[in-house]
């Protein structure tokens, strides 16, 4: 591959993994990859805040309050008004979320063999410090640079690739 496009491969691989995964997770489970991603977070971070799950997940409040209120009616989490702060609320997953998250970590191992198959150690750990350079350049990313004002100006510095 001469020039890979890279932020489009991203893109294209991000949404077939989670259309693979809603689909096993939905015929498994009855849940999506979100609600999933929701009951991991929570799993390991019991009690948190809206707004800190939120940020975990890289959803905007309003999104996630109304994951957590699908999730809650679902029966798969509850909220507890907050110890330190009466007006915020404090997630917790039920017993049917606990049960579930420990269904899936056995999915999940098999998921991350199916998409590493073929690949030894070292492309692995490759594909790894990729995938994590990725995230934290796109975290750091600087929109500044791109100068680009309206379709066609050519004055681009940088770019995203089409």
């Amino acid at each position: 591959m001469a020039d890979p496009k890279i932020f489009h491969l991203l893109h294209m691989s991000h949404r077939a993994v989670f259309r693979a995964a809603d689909r096993v997770l939905a015929a498994r489970f009855g849940i999506t990859a979100g609600q999933h991603g929701l009951l991991l977070y929570l799993h390991k971070n019991a009690g948190v805040a809206l707004g800190a799950a939120a940020a975990a997940l890289g959803l905007r409040n309003a999104s996630a309050s109304g994951l957590v209120d699908r999730m809650e009616a679902k029966g798969l989490i509850r909220r507890e008004v907050s110890a330190a702060d009466r007006r915020a609320c404090a997630l917790y997953l039920t017993d049917a979320g606990a049960d579930i998250v420990a269904a899936t970590g056995p999915l999940i191992r098999e998921t991350n063999e199916q998409l590493l198959a073929g690949y030894d150690e070292q492309a692995r750990h490759q594909i790894g410090d990729f995938l994590e350079t990725v995230i934290s350049r796109a975290d750091d990313f600087d929109a500044t640079r791109f100068t680009d004002t309206g379709p066609g100006s050519g004055s681009r510095q940088g770019g995203l690739e089409k």
